[in-house]
C-alpha cells in the first residue's frame, strides 16, 4: 500500500500522511498517532521512504484561480517525470503570509529537494533561498545561488512577437497591461513589449502601461483606464487579464477587435472558446514540469544548476485585427 492509498483510506491528504509518517511537528499528535497506528496494522514500513528520493512541490499563493490554472498543469509534467525515476512527490500549499522554514520543512519530511511555484520576489521564501543549501527548482523567478535552478517560458521573445504582430496590423498606440509589477514574469514580458516597440520604431509612452495582478479582475478594472486612453491595442500578460479587459471594454461600448485589439499569454483552454477567441502565447506546461524535474534531479545529484527557458508559440486568433482608421 502506498502513502496515497493510506491517505484515501483514512480520509486525509497525502501530505498529512507523509508528515505523520515522518514525525513532522505541524500536525496534531492525534492525527500522527492515527496514521502511524494504521501503518503498523497493515505492515507499512515507516522508513521505506528514507532513501533520499522525496521531493516537495511547494505552491505559494496558489489559491488564486490564475495561479492554479498554470501551476497544476506544470505539476502534472513534473510528477510524470518524477514517477519515471521513482521519486515520491509531496505537494505543500502555503501563503506568503505564513511561509514555511524551508530547512525545517525538508529536515522533518526527509525531502531531498524542492520545486517552488508562485512565490513573489519580496517573499520570505525568496530571502531564504539566497543562502539555502537545499537543491531547489524555481519557476518564473530567479535567485543568485548555485543550489537554486530556474525555469521559465521564453517571456521576452514571445511578447516581442505579439507586438510585432500588432504593428504588422497597423497598430501604433499599443498599451501594456501587466500582472504583479514585482514579479519576474511581468518584468520579462514588459521587456518583450519594449523590444517590440523598438524594433517597430515606435516611441514608448509610459501612460500606455498599467499593472495589477494576474486575475480577470485586473483586466476589468483596467478597462476604465484604457477606454479613455485612445490605444488601439493592449498586450496583456495573461489570458485571464485579457478576458477581464475585453469584458470591461464591452461595458464601455468598445468592441474587440473592431475598436481595440487585445492579446493574452498562457493559451489556457478558455482562450480558444472565449468570444472573440484570444490571440495569445502558448506555454508548454508539461515541458516546463518535465524539464523542471530533470534540472532538480541533476542538482540533487550534485551537478551545477542552470537557468533555462522553454520555447513558446504565438497563437493568432480573433481578438486581434487591423487597426481601426
Amino acid at each position: 500500500m502506498t502513502i496515497k492509498e493510506i491517505a484515501a483510506e483514512l480520509g486525509l491528504s497525502t501530505s498529512t500522511v507523509s508528515k505523520a509518517l515522518n514525525n513532522a511537528s505541524d500536525i496534531s499528535v492525534e492525527t500522527r498517532n492515527r496514521v502511524n497506528n494504521y501503518a503498523r496494522s497493515i505492515g507499512f514500513s515507516l522508513h521505506r521512504n528514507q532513501d533520499g528520493k522525496r521531493i516537495c512541490v511547494l505552491f505559494e499563493n496558489m489559491d488564486s484561480h490564475s495561479n492554479s490554472q498554470v501551476g497544476y498543469p506544470v505539476l502534472t509534467g513534473f510528477q510524470q517525470a518524477a514517477n519515471a525515476y521513482r521519486y515520491e512527490v509531496i505537494v505543500e500549499h502555503h501563503s506568503d503570509k505564513n511561509p514555511p522554514n524551508l530547512k525545517k520543512l525538508c529536515q522533518e519530511n526527509n525531502f531531498c529537494g524542492l520545486m517552488i511555484l508562485g512565490t513573489k520576489l519580496n517573499s520570505a521564501i525568496m530571502k531564504e533561498l539566497e543562502s539555502t543549501s537545499i537543491p531547489t527548482m524555481l519557476m518564473d523567478s530567479y535567485v543568485k545561488n548555485p543550489k537554486v535552478a530556474c525555469i521559465s517560458s521564453d517571456n521576452i521573445n514571445s511578447v516581442a512577437s505579439i507586438v510585432e504582430h500588432l504593428i504588422g496590423l497597423g497598430h501604433r498606440r499599443i498599451g501594456f497591461l501587466g500582472g504583479d509589477k514585482e514579479s519576474i514574469v511581468t518584468r520579462e514580458r514588459f521587456s518583450g513589449y519594449l523590444i517590440g516597440l523598438i524594433e517597430g520604431n515606435i516611441e514608448f509612452n509610459s501612460s500606455y502601461v498599467r499593472y495589477g495582478d494576474f486575475t480577470e479582475n485586473c483586466g476589468l478594472e483596467a478597462a476604465d483606464y484604457f477606454a479613455e486612453l485612445g490605444v488601439t491595442a493592449v498586450v496583456c500578460t495573461s489570458d485571464l487579464i485579457a478576458i477581464g479587459l475585453i469584458n470591461g471594454l464591452k461595458k464601455h461600448g468598445i468592441r474587440v477587435p473592431e475598436d481595440v485589439s487585445v492579446s493574452g499569454f498562457d493559451n489556457l483552454d478558455i482562450a480558444k472558446y472565449f468570444t472573440p477567441s484570444l490571440t495569445t502565447v502558448k506555454q508548454d506546461f508539461i515541458a516546463l514540469g518535465e524539464n523542471a524535474f530533470t534540472l532538480l534531479r541533476q542538482a540533487i545529484k550534485g551537478n551545477k544548476t542552470k537557468r533555462i527557458t522553454i520555447h513558446t508559440e504565438p497563437i493568432f486568433r480573433d481578438s486581434t485585427a487591423p487597426a481601426k482608421q
